[in-house]
């Protein structure tokens, strides 16, 4: 049975407050996931000062699109670097793995302080070849999302970490990262093309959910991957869905956050193995002992006469043999009398 690796993407939702950060940085713990994932941002080498995002909103406490200064806004929210390592030791003291998507190479430069498990790529970074040069070059254990890439973008990635280093490891996330992205944008069982797209490769495939934390199948409906082949979940987690922190949209509240992890430990429990080994495990062959018909005395067959087909009926029954074995005592001669639904075994004949 494959342990799924679950990710809590905390993203922005500390709103620049480290002991909120912290925060969520024990409940992943405490809720049993694997890992929490962060965004290190240099804002200056990020994007531009008067970036307002007019593509669409992604951004949760904006009220007016048009006039919002995103760089203002997430400038106030963003975690220093002295944070960033502060957040690091907690991190290592509580033995929580830590997934870092750096917004931009200062990021990424200042990133080798902490430790970190693994990197996130994402597709706005995908033609940035000497970023993701400088980041398979210092661990090759990468995390891809896919989301807001087109197919060919994404082999064209993959065909690119296996450039940098032929012995990477990547785990290909898929899913639409829309804010929420509604239950019909799923598209769950694309994940098992995408195992077989990259079956030949050291590619893994997950999900990256971003369905709105306040549908009731939110918790439920992602583990629904795994039956398609999906290893790995990342979830967005914040303090509490009510104070509608910023990327709360996808994500669920610390108590939601461990009812779904339990769920998923749950599923891998139904989902089990992949193979056909519980055929023959101790709990099949009670059950077939239990259901299997056996063959008894249809009559009463007295001692020294001989078996015919005629006299055994097959029933239900504690003792006696399975009809595979019929034709062993076929033809045999009773050893004793034996009464009606008797069971017959190989010590009555001769």
């Amino acid at each position: 049975m494959i342990k799924t690796f679950i990710i809590a993407e905390m993203a922005w939702s500390h709103t620049g407050s480290l002991e909120r950060a912290i925060e969520l940085l024990k409940a992943a713990k405490e809720s049993g996931a694997d890992a929490i994932s962060i965004h290190i941002t240099n804002m200056d080498t990020y994007m531009t000062r008067d970036y307002k995002c007019i593509a669409g909103q992604t951004l949760s406490n904006r009220k007016d699109e048009e006039e919002a200064n995103v760089y203002d806004y997430l400038d106030q929210i963003n975690l220093t670097n002295n944070e960033w390592l502060t957040f690091d030791k907690v991190a290592r003291d509580i033995s929580m793995k830590v997934v870092a998507m750096c917004n931009d190479i200062e990021s990424f430069e200042f990133s080798k302080k902490m430790n970190i498990y693994k990197y996130v790529i994402a597709a706005s970074s995908f033609y940035e070849y000497d970023f993701i040069k400088k980041i398979i070059s210092y661990n090759p254990d990468v995390i891809i999302r896919t989301g807001g890439a087109n197919l060919e973008e994404i082999d064209n990635i993959v065909d690119l970490v296996f450039l940098i280093d032929p012995k990477a490891n990547i785990n290909l996330l898929a899913g639409i990262q829309l804010y929420p992205t509604p239950i019909d944008q799923l598209h769950l069982a694309s994940i098992s093309l995408l195992k077989n797209r990259y079956k030949e490769r050291n590619v893994h495939i997950g999900l990256a959910d971003h369905v709105d934390g306040d549908n009731p199948y939110a918790p439920f409906l992602p583990v629904i991957s795994l039956a398609y082949g999906a290893i790995s979940l990342e979830k967005h987690i914040t303090t509490d869905r009510k104070e509608k922190l910023e990327d709360y949209e996808a994500a669920l509240g610390i108590d939601g956050f461990k009812v779904f992890v339990d769920y998923i430990r749950t599923a891998e429990k139904a989902i089990g193995a992949d193979n056909l080994d519980y055929l023959i495990n101790p709990q099949n062959e009670k059950y077939r002992l239990v259901l299997r018909k056996r063959l008894v005395a249809k009559e009463k067959i007295i001692e020294g006469t001989m078996l015919k087909k005629s006299m055994i009926d097959y029933k239900r029954n504690d003792l006696g043999l399975e009809l595979e074995y019929l034709d062993t005592i076929l033809g045999k001669k009773a050893k004793r009398n034996i009464s009606i639904d008797e069971g017959l075994t190989h010590e009555d004949f001769e």
